[in-house]
């Protein structure tokens, strides 16, 4: 097995060079402190933003427009958005090779039979990003400040 540590410089695929990295709190107080700052930083500057946890997508995208941050691309972060083994842009075409590809059901596990269950489900499906965007615990988001 391989170790998340090995997998924070997969991070350095997507970022910018000299963005500004920001790490997307859950709470609504520190949601508000980092739009505050963001807004300070100076038009142009390239920003990502990294969210984990349930609605990581969502909060991103809050965070970016109160900030007035443009998104560019956006991934989702699997298994975390801190040291990510994949970075599936969110994208039809790039979950669908993800979903149908690269995604597979834990091995010897109670929950093999269910995941399989929706894995089937969204390789059905002709844009499987929804599902995989509200599935994955992490996100990644690259933008610009305006």
């Amino acid at each position: 097995m391989i170790a998340p540590e090995r997998w924070r410089g997969n991070l350095a695929l997507v970022r910018p060079v000299g963005a500004l990295v920001s790490v997307v709190p859950g709470d609504r107080r520190g949601r508000r402190r980092l739009e505050a700052a963001l807004r300070a930083v100076q038009p142009g500057a390239e920003v990502v933003l990294e969210a984990s946890g349930p609605l990581a997508a969502r909060r991103c995208r809050m965070v970016a427009e109160r900030a007035g941050i443009e998104l560019r691309r956006e991934y989702a972060a699997l298994p975390s958005a801190r040291a990510p083994a994949y970075l599936v842009e969110d994208a039809p075409a790039a979950a669908a090779l993800f979903v149908g590809s690269l995604l597979a059901p834990p091995p010897r596990s109670r929950l093999a039979m269910p995941v399989a269950a929706v894995l089937w489900a969204m390789r059905r499906m002709g844009d499987p990003s929804g599902p995989l965007r509200m599935l994955a615990p992490g996100r990644v988001a690259v933008g610009t400040r305006r």
